[in-house]
């Protein structure tokens, strides 16, 4: 590169201008120049790479092996060339997340005063990531482009003369550099490597973090200006000025003192060097040696100096060292007549073995490097970078034995891209598939730069995780769909609230069907509030599950870009006819008993009464029970059998749910637009996972239906909604979709339409299987989370839906996830732990994070712990007198108000009703299924109002209490009402012998009465 203008008039005439005092800037480094991501010193050119991130954990040995021996043939092709390798850190950019995530909230709702906002939010969000120290490790390769001799650096200083005279003298060299040059990029791209030129941004980064040694990263480093790729001489005292290093005589670290935001900063680093190294088993073993310091809690610069061997130079040493080997051989055996050491038999034998290696096979594998490595770790002061120092060495004893020198000085200017090596000493030697082993490139990556923060990784490289679930269907074109797996406890549902939290402050609209209800407190969080609504179907309106109206009717406005688009809609509209006609099939089939639906001929006159109704979204159930009745009028005698037992059922209080008030509007067409709608069936009877379908009872073979028609109703909010808005539907309890054929043909249908109308469809199941069982759902699904899991063919089934390699020791980890101490009886509130697998290549473990302090509401709203000390205020639990042990402090004695008479449902609307056992006149004090829901408008009950009950007291007088309603809750006193009570009078023995029956919430049912 031609000097400036001004320096070869200075040069030439030996003297400066006027003006021009003091000598020729000199930087202090043996570097010259940067062009692009090429650097010159006086007697080499080197191009600079950035290598890709390479994915470790989750992968099988097979592919392992595959990943060593691509990067040992991509060193080996470069024989005869000299290699510095370079590992830094650079701290998370949280300020680029932060600037990406803003942008990508698309939509987002307004703030509410006094609760929340959205600034406050993303402010939160930033200090918290900034209080991790978290960084991402970048890994820089330098080669050897060509070594310049003595002609070419004074070709290079006479180009402005020789430009002149002899133009194609100085273009030989710049034509043959720049051919190398490609040649170099592109064997560097290949598999393995996966490396690309270093930009001007990354060699800026590059200089500073090597001359500047050990200081802390600037989080804010100015970028280079646009346009800008080069640095001539003078332009290098950017990365040198203000930067020194000291080092006392025998010091074990050198000191280095720089500035940072115009104040004094200093450091004490210490150099390690890689010595004596054991045989490592890698990947059957031993993790990749260089990766193993990725696990200490602070960061560690890594610095290798490797010379790429010829084989002519190695075959020549192996003789020589084969001569010394025989010649010692003799010594013992002909002079003295003793056997030799082992040692020289094995001597002998690894000679002859490398021999072989170099003489058969692929030359590139068996090609022959030797080199240094240097390891940097840095302290606030001496004692605490030789504390740091000694971490190391004793993270790799005992296989890999790591030096401490003497001369720290010129050990710690070996990192500076360009500078000689500082000593010869602990040279290793090896193949280049040796040298790949170490896999420096290895790393934890999953998830992306501008979703939501989920948490961090947890194995050997600490990383922040960010997930956008809809970049899946807007870029990338792949489904939305995301299974959520693990056991009891494992944190699915604390997951699932988190993933809905966040994403409703950047925009999205969800769905969200808990039958347990958890996530309904996300409703009354205050800044979600008045955007959000919770419906608990069991106290909704008739006919608020009606099979033929939970399938949405297709609009023609989602079919405009299809070519031919009104037969397209009408082709979707016979389908959704279709599958209402399937699914009004399934869900009377699973009311009647089970001796009854397993009968052919049930199936039979079942499906002819259906396919007469029809599939139009006006029909109703009931119409299918008239149709039977006139069928069994005309002769068809098992008709009425089955008409008898569906209007048996139909009498149940939940049934009502599937049988419409034909004088009511539409309870879904609301005035307005929710962000969130949070579905729950609190006290819902649900059979235990696995039990045939012939020992379920009523009830919870009811419960399974209206799980199934509840499941149908999340998916209509996706279709009645513009098809471009980015939305949400998270079903739970997704093992018993998976049981009925509706239910998968629902899984089905949102995998497939998630892409086409941008969802993001979440199911949480405890067991991979359940989601297995539906056909397609292993090659459809995009995202994965799976939590602690014991079983052992639940734990493959897992990884097969992770896409990771089974039996190779993948399945004990599963369940070794969110670990606890045995004997620890504080509650268990520690974050959970899952194996995230991100739908395009990233699998790894991850700590789910909500420990920020901006969301400890979200935290204590998303607690599913149950904890006594809630019901039980502390201050009733202590009185202010001490008894002896055997006196009992004397509490204060409360009035019992006595129990309410029995509710009834309300369905004329009249508010009072005959009560079955009493048979006599009782006010409806709920808000009945003749009054309108307040949460979906209409008239009625106005939500937040006080309800005046009617209570009597122990001496037969009537109290007045008042009870507040949320605006998303109703007083229900059929939740005090067993069902089975209003068909028959209750005796002592009942329930004698019924087991316990799992609830929606995972509880035992005890008595058996859903509760």
């Amino acid at each position: 590169m031609a000097a400036p203008e001004r320096t070869r008039r200075r040069s030439r005439r030996g003297r400066a201008r006027a003006g021009e005092g003091g000598s020729d800037y000199t930087p202090s480094i043996a570097l010259r120049s940067i062009d692009g991501h090429l650097t010159r010193t006086g007697s080499q050119v080197m191009a600079w790479y950035r290598l890709a991130a390479q994915a470790w954990s989750f992968r099988s040995d097979g592919q392992r092996e595959v990943l060593i021996r691509q990067i040992a043939a991509q060193l080996g092709e470069l024989q005869g060339r000299w290699l510095h390798l370079r590992v830094t850190t650079r701290p998370y950019p949280v300020h680029m997340w932060a600037e990406s995530f803003d942008q990508n909230a698309l939509g987002r709702m307004p703030d509410v005063p006094g609760a929340l906002g959205w600034d406050g939010f993303l402010e939160g969000e930033q200090r918290h990531l900034m209080g991790l120290s978290m960084a991402d490790k970048e890994v820089f390769l330098g080669i050897e482009v060509s070594g310049r001799g003595l002609l070419d650096r004074w070709v290079e200083r006479a180009a402005p003369v020789l430009d002149r005279i002899a133009p194609s003298a100085v273009r030989a060299e710049l034509a043959a550099l720049e051919s190398e040059v490609n040649h170099l990029d592109v064997l560097a791209a290949g598999s393995g490597l996966d490396a690309v030129p270093a930009s001007a941004e990354d060699m800026a980064w590059l200089m500073h973090r090597s001359v500047a040694l050990g200081l802390p990263a600037p989080r804010g480093l100015s970028s280079v200006p646009r346009g800008v790729s080069t640095w001539e001489a003078e332009d290098l005292a950017t990365f040198t000025e203000g930067v020194d290093l000291h080092q006392e005589p025998y010091a074990p670290t050198v000191q280095v003192v720089g500035r940072m935001r115009s104040q004094a900063v200093s450091r004490n680093v210490a150099v390690l060097s890689v010595g004596l190294m054991d045989g490592l088993r890698i990947p059957e073993i031993d993790d990749p040696w260089m990766q193993h310091s990725d696990r200490l809690p602070f960061p560690v610069e890594w610095s290798a100096r490797m010379y790429i061997r010829r084989p002519e130079d190695v075959t020549g040493e192996l003789q020589r060292q084969m001569g010394k080997v025989r010649s010692q051989i003799r010594h013992y055996t002909h002079d003295h007549d003793l056997d030799p050491p082992m040692s020289l038999a094995r001597q002998a034998d690894r000679v002859l073995e490398v021999e072989d290696e170099l003489t058969t096979g692929l030359t590139q594998l068996n090609t022959r490097i030797y080199g240094w490595w240097r390891i940097a770790v840095s302290g606030r002061d001496e004692a605490e970078a030789t504390t740091r120092a000694q971490q190391v060495v004793d993270m790799y004893r005992p296989k890999v034995q790591i030096e401490h020198p003497e001369a720290q000085y010129r050990y710690a200017r070996e990192f500076i891209p360009g500078e000689p090596l500082a000593s010869t000493a602990y040279r290793r030697r090896g193949s280049v598939t040796w040298a790949a082993a170490g896999v420096p490139a290895a790393t934890a990556s999953v998830g992306d730069r501008r979703g939501i923060m989920l948490g961090e990784t947890c194995t050997a490289t600490r990383r922040p995780v960010a997930w956008d679930p809809w970049l899946a269907q807007e870029v990338r074109r792949a489904s939305g769909l995301t299974a959520i797996i693990g056991g009891l406890g494992s944190g699915k549902s604390f997951l699932t609230g988190l993933t809905v939290y966040k994403t409703l402050r950047g925009g999205a609209r969800w769905t969200v069907l808990d039958p347990s209800g958890p996530l309904a407190e996300l409703a009354r969080l205050p800044e979600l509030a008045p955007f959000s609504r919770h419906i608990n179907l069991l106290r909704a309106d008739p006919g608020i599950l009606n099979p033929y109206r939970v399938v949405a009717e297709p609009r023609p406005d989602h079919f405009t870009d299809e070519e031919a688009p009104e037969r397209a809609w009408k082709r979707e509209r016979s389908l959704a006819a279709a599958t209402r006609r399937r699914l009004v099939l399934d869900v009377l089939s699973g009311l009647l008993p089970y001796e009854i639906s397993r009968q052919p001929h049930t199936r039979i006159v079942l499906l002819r009464a259906v396919r007469e109704v029809g599939g139009a979204p006006d029909r109703h159930p009931g119409l299918v029970i008239d149709t039977l009745r006139r069928h069994a009028s005309e002769g068809e005698e098992h008709a009425g059998v089955v008409a008898d037992f569906l209007d048996e059922r139909r009498e149940l209080p939940q049934a009502a749910l599937l049988f419409p008030d034909e004088t009511r509007a539409d309870p879904w067409q609301a005035d307005r637009d929710y962000r969130l709608t949070v579905l729950t069936m609190q006290g819902l009877s649900l059979p235990r996972p696995g039990s045939p379908r012939e020992e379920w009872t009523d009830n919870e073979a009811l419960g399974v239906e209206l799980l199934n028609l509840a499941s149908w109703l999340t998916q209509r909010t996706i279709y009645d909604a513009d098809r471009n808005l980015r939305k949400g539907v998270a079903l739970d309890e997704t093992h018993f979709l998976s049981q009925v054929p509706t239910g998968k043909v629902l899984i089905d249908r949102l995998a497939r339409d998630s892409r086409k109308f941008n969802v993001r469809a979440l199911f949480a199941s405890q067991l991979a299987g359940d989601l297995l069982r539906v056909s397609g759902f292993a090659s459809l699904v995009n995202a994965v989370f799976v939590g602690r899991t014991d079983d052992e063919e639940a734990q493959s089934e897992a990884l097969r839906l992770l896409r990771v390699p089974t039996d190779v020791g993948y399945e004990e980890m599963l369940g070794t996830l969110s670990p606890r101490p045995r004997h620890d009886d504080r509650p268990d509130d520690t974050p959970r732990q899952f194996v995230f697998a991100d739908g395009h290549g990233g699998v790894e473990k991850i700590r789910i994070d909500l420990e920020a302090p901006h969301l400890e509401h979200v935290r204590d709203a998303l607690d599913t712990n149950p904890d006594a000390t809630r019901a039980v205020p502390r201050a009733a639990a202590s009185g202010p007198e001490m008894n002896a042990p055997d006196e009992p402090t004397p509490l204060p004695v409360t009035p019992r108000p006595a129990p309410l008479p029995p509710a009834v449902p309300d369905l004329d609307g009249d508010d009072v009703d005959l009560d079955p056992r009493s048979g006599t006149g009782v006010t409806d004090t709920r808000i009945g299924l003749g009054d309108a829901d307040p949460v979906l408008g209409g008239p009625g009950v106005r939500a937040g109002s006080v309800q005046v009950v009617a209570m009597p007291s122990e001496d037969g007088a009537d109290v007045l209490a008042d009870t507040e309603l949320y605006d998303d809750e109703e007083l229900d006193l059929l939740d005090e009402l067993d069902e089975d009570l209003l068909d028959e009078p209750a005796g002592p023995d009942d329930r004698a012998g019924d087991g316990d029956r799992p609830t929606v919430d995972g509880s035992a049912d005890a008595d058996g009465d859903g509760r």
